[in-house]
């Protein structure tokens, strides 16, 4: 019986071995209750749909006094491409900052209670786009960055992001958020910007807000 010399691929091993030369992409996700640290090698988490949908996601720069006068400010694009930036302010006024400004239902509330924060209003996310998360000192001086940014979702879950890896400087942008197919993907940025806030949202996209300075956007 003389040995077959097709050289093909067996049609029948060829899912299993392509399965095999090509590993199949999990988004890595936090179940309720549990931590996950965003990392150089791991940047990204994907929220669930309920996490997604539910509540608030509050973000927070929890730093200590060592680290300057740090405020937690984001970029924003909303879905009817409305984009601008929110954040707290002690030289403005001591109370939450609103995005967009003036909304009856904010999406995005920017202040400080313990720490600096931002809340996402999920109950409106078909409303939201994309978000990016920066730091800056309101003095202008050079942050010792340091302290962790925690993001908190519905059901107790955390995302943790170190800040003390950040080179030095008064800018950075540590942390994107964007609104995928219902679900809301977090990624570590953690670059610090040569300039100011205006030069952050910039270098991330949000080329579409007009500014009455280097900080603020015309409302």
């Amino acid at each position: 019986m003389t040995a077959s010399l097709d050289l093909t691929d067996d049609p029948a091993q060829l899912p299993a071995e392509r399965a095999h030369r090509r590993p199949v992409h999990r988004d890595r996700r936090v179940a309720a209750g549990a931590h996950e640290l965003l990392t150089v090698t791991a940047p990204t988490v994907t929220l669930t749909r309920v996490q997604s949908g539910v509540g608030h996601l509050e973000i927070e720069a929890v730093c200590g006094t060592e680290v300057g006068d740090l405020r937690l400010g984001a970029a924003y694009r909303l879905a009817d491409g409305v984009s601008s930036t929110v954040a707290h302010s002690t030289a403005d006024d001591a109370g939450p900052r609103l995005g967009p400004p003036g909304a009856r239902r904010p999406v995005l509330v920017a202040g400080r209670e313990e720490y600096e924060y931002l809340r996402i209003d999920l109950r409106q996310v078909r409303n939201f786009e994309r978000i990016a998360i920066f730091a800056y000192s309101e003095s202008r001086s050079p942050l010792q960055w340091g302290g962790t940014l925690v993001v908190t979702t519905y059901g107790g879950s955390r995302i943790e992001l170190p800040l003390e890896t950040l080179l030095p400087g008064s800018t950075a942008v540590l942390m994107s958020i964007y609104a995928l197919d219902g679900e809301l993907v977090i990624r570590a940025e953690m670059e610090t910007i040569d300039g100011d806030v205006r030069e952050a949202a910039r270098a991330y996209g949000y080329d579409h807000i007009t500014w009455r300075d280097d900080r603020h956007p015309v409302d």
